[in-house]
């Protein structure tokens, strides 16, 4: 009796164990399983969120972007053919598109106009930042502009301290898109120096909740420390007022990000979702990408892709990063070596379901 009640009992968990073993290979997570797929005009992504939905799948689109004339293998095409780092780009009210990047070519901030977001697109001589404030006067990166509800413009850029080399986040406004912005206040609106400074600002409004934000990098590797994304609410209407505190976002993963994270940037997906763009490693690299994350709620938990969105050798591009997605999350701006020591900006269209 007591031999065959040990042998029902092994074969009830023989059965058991089969059982639980396919349900966990049935059940590993589509972040897994997915892999990046190519065909002749679209690349496409998936990444599972941390709650039990669909994965959300990015699809790169590059038919109506500007493609290298005697090639045909989908390499892509700088719009602005020239030094013209970290781009941001504004839909103003008029409809007229416009990006502002790093300093070069002779102005504090550059910009550059266009019809349409693919372009053609003009770059300006002109100064978009004429105005010195609190800053060296020199090396300003990573300018975002925003159009607030009163019908003016605020400019988000990285400033270098008049005391030192670090750099810290400022405000500078105007009542037109192309500017000339004024620089707001005696002294940097977010300064860290006690974590190396606040580099990469990009502002953020949230239609569904009224509140807008500004999301930064700590920059960390100018002290040798971390380099955590924040997020900073600040008034709807002004764009500048603090409210509360920071809170990490994001953070590196060594085996994937190198020494850093940096350029964030964030949109609103139509389910409701927070949609995050970043970059990670030295953007001197060929390893410097633009990668993606999701959430549910904008302060996170954020749930990274599989892999990233843009990378060396993908599309003929070098060392890509820097990227700004347009506000309706359908265009992103990125920059891209095009040559010894020249990031060209480029565009790219993206669709998100």
């Amino acid at each position: 009796m007591f031999q065959k009640a040990s042998s029902s009992v092994s074969l009830f968990l023989f059965i058991l164990l089969i059982f639980l073993h396919a349900g966990r290979v049935s059940g590993i997570p589509a972040q897994r399983r997915d892999s990046l797929s190519f065909s002749s005009t679209v690349v496409t992504q998936s990444l599972s969120s941390k709650t039990v939905r669909s994965p959300i799948k990015i699809t790169l689109d590059w038919s109506n972007a500007k493609r290298h004339k005697r090639q045909t293998n989908g390499t892509l095409a700088p719009v602005i053919d020239a030094d013209f780092p970290d781009p941001s780009i504004l839909q103003d009210a008029d409809g007229k598109w416009l990006t502002f990047a790093t300093s070069g070519n002779g102005h504090h901030v550059q910009i550059a106009t266009a019809d349409e977001p693919f372009g053609p697109w003009t770059l300006l001589d002109q100064e978009a930042l004429p105005d010195k404030g609190w800053t060296s006067g020199s090396n300003y990166w990573a300018p975002d502009v925003r159009l607030l509800h009163d019908g003016t413009y605020i400019m988000y850029f990285s400033g270098q301290l008049n005391s030192s080399s670090s750099h810290c986040i400022g405000v500078a406004r105007s009542n037109t898109s192309a500017g000339p912005y004024t620089i707001e206040g005696d002294e940097p609106l977010i300064c860290p120096l006690d974590q190396g400074g606040a580099i990469d600002p990009s502002g953020f409004f949230d239609e569904a909740t009224g509140k807008r934000y500004i999301v930064y990098k700590v920059d960390g590797n100018a002290a040798n420390t971390e380099t955590p994304l924040k997020l900073q609410e600040v008034d709807a209407s002004d764009g500048s007022t603090l409210i509360g505190d920071p809170v990490t976002i994001m953070n590196r993963i060594p085996d994937e990000d190198g020494p850093l994270v940096e350029a964030p940037d964030l949109v609103k997906l139509s389910d409701g979702r927070y949609l995050l763009f970043f970059s990670s490693h030295f953007y001197t690299d060929d390893a410097y990408d633009v990668k993606y994350a999701v959430a549910d709620t904008i302060d996170g938990p954020y749930v990274r892709g599989a892999e990233p969105l843009l990378s060396t050798p993908q599309l003929g591009l070098k060392g890509p990063g820097g990227a700004t997605s347009s506000e309706d999350a359908s265009v992103l701006v990125f920059h891209s070596y095009c040559r010894e020591k020249v990031r060209c900006m480029y565009v790219i269209g993206y669709g998100v379901r």
